[in-house]
């Protein structure tokens, strides 16, 4: 890789910590004993599932020159002990280092690029990937970081390199091994997608932020935070980041008020809203979308914003996209980028991969595919289908097994409200029944009869082609760019966009 250029010795690095160790030469940190060389320095810490310590002797049968050992003890804070011929160095109070570790090893890279941290439940993927579209047309260099993978926008048909362990957002040395990757090809922006875990477990912490955007806050992770509440002090938390000096926020979300509140008073405020919005908030910096009109190509609307107005349309469907866009161009605009050359490049950006992507059929209804699987995303997506649909609206969902078990009825009472037709299948059910979950999905359904329960997906699908008429869209969410399916304990290939694409070519014919 790129950045395999990057060697240290142990002594130069450990001492920025206080800690006197020997003149080891290595040229990576790395959390997985799997990856262990004789040239990476293995970083064992206490995770939330595993513990990186009872790896130890795994990587020292690989070769480890260098451990990094995790203690409680202060006192054993820089001791050293050498088995064969691995030194291991314990380190007191390592899991909030590991950040600060890295970004030394990599010299830093988040200080020599501008960057933008996206969170909130619904919309982090969409606004990265719009930020860095919108900014690679305005001629610089722009890496994304986050559910799509990772890597430098090459133009529509970029593939990102997924993230070995499917996060949202890298371990803390791999961000900073990704982001020193971008400053040796010259890229000038890095984009990613900050989740509530990551910033809870420290991944970023020493990620040089310049900007911040929330998006919105739903339920979601009740399996892994305490309450809602825990939920949304998590994501707020994104507010303490190293070099922070513009939030932008959705004036339509109550949360965001908080985030006012919270907020350090040298911290610029940036509204985003679409449709009428207080004079309160359009006294201050925002970027508001009026008038907005929706047609199959997508939607079209005025861009009133501090910086000017604009008429603009843009190829994307729904009125969250709006949302996402706006959230994308004020991040630019602080950054001091020209409203009038952003406004040209809007029109040009396109949909994200399994984000609204639509799919058209010309004897069936249209199939949209999209991500969500949160009750609020699939509110927001069976909405905005409406908008652009002339037929009715189908909806294709399941949930994912082994999680969250009170959104599924929640997820029912959805695409009930919102969608014509139900069909239930299998999302990642892990280890249990599909079945099973569709019975709780059908908890919130006021008529489960009127549902149709297919476990396989693709099949799913086809009896929503086999019974639609043109006109109608038929909303598949839940996997969106994903290329698996988790069934029992086997991990097997679905990708469900080239699923969809295969069945355009059969229904042509």
């Amino acid at each position: 890789m790129v950045v395999s250029a990057f060697v240290q010795s142990t002594r130069a690095l450990m001492a920025k910590f206080g800690v006197d160790a020997p003149d080891i030469r290595i040229s990576g940190l790395t959390l997985d004993s799997r990856e262990v060389t004789t040239r990476l320095a293995f970083v064992a810490i206490k995770g939330h599932a595993l513990d990186g310590r009872d790896f130890i002797p795994q990587a020292i049968s690989l070769g480890a020159k260098v451990i990094l050992a995790q203690t409680e003890d202060p006192a054993q804070h820089g001791h050293l002990e050498m088995r064969g011929s691995s030194v291991i160095i314990s380190l007191f109070d390592l899991p909030e280092m590991v950040s600060s570790l890295a970004a030394a090893f990599y010299d830093y890279p988040a200080q020599k690029m501008s960057t933008i941290a996206v969170t909130g439940t619904n919309g982090k993927t969409s606004v990265v990937q719009l930020a860095t579209q919108l900014k690679s047309m305005l001629g610089t260099r722009s890496g994304a970081i986050g559910t799509l993978g990772y890597g430098l926008y090459e133009g529509r048909d970029t593939e990102y390199t997924p993230a070995p362990d499917g996060t949202t957002t890298p371990d803390p040395i791999r961000i900073q091994y990704i982001l020193a990757e971008f400053v040796q090809l010259d890229a000038g922006q890095a984009a990613f997608e900050a989740s509530s875990h990551a910033i809870v477990q420290g991944r970023i912490n020493q990620v040089k932020t310049d900007i911040a955007v929330f998006t919105n806050l739903s339920r979601d992770h009740l399996d892994y935070h305490a309450s809602m509440e825990d939920y949304a002090q998590a994501k707020r938390q994104l507010l303490k980041q190293r070099g922070l000096h513009t939030i932008v926020l959705n004036a339509q979300d109550q949360e965001s008020q908080n985030w006012k509140r919270f907020a350090d008073s040298h911290i610029k405020i940036i509204w985003t809203g679409v449709g009428e919005i207080d004079s309160q908030i359009t006294s201050q910096s925002h970027c508001i979308a009026t008038n907005v009109r929706y047609h199959a190509q997508g939607s079209s609307f005025t861009l009133q914003s501090s910086w000017g107005s604009a008429d603009v349309s843009i190829p994307l469907l729904g009125t969250f996209n709006i949302y996402n866009s706006l959230s994308a161009v004020a991040a630019l605009l602080a950054q001091g980028e020209r409203f009038e050359e952003i406004v040209q490049v809007m029109g040009k950006v396109h949909p994200v991969a399994g984000r609204m992507e639509i799919f058209s059929f010309a004897q069936a209804g249209n199939v949209v595919v999209d991500y969500a699987h949160t009750p609020d995303a699939l509110e927001k997506v069976l909405t905005s289908a409406k908008q652009h649909a002339q037929g009715i609206i189908w909806c294709v969902f399941g949930c994912g097994g082994d999680r969250d078990k009170g959104k599924r009825p929640l997820m029912g009472k959805v695409a009930e409200l919102h969608a014509d037709r139900i069909v239930i299948t299998t999302d990642n059910s892990r280890s249990e029944k599909p079945a099973d979950i569709a019975q709780d999905i059908k908890q919130g359904l006021q008529k489960p009869e009127n549902a149709v329960f297919e476990a396989d997906r693709e099949k799913a699908i086809r009896f929503c082609l086999q019974n639609s008429k043109p006109g109608d869209l038929i909303v598949v969410a839940g996997k969106g760019h994903e290329d698996y399916q988790i069934i029992g304990d086997n991990r097997t290939d679905y990708n469900e966009r080239a699923v969809i694409a295969r069945l355009q070519q059969e229904y042509s014919t």
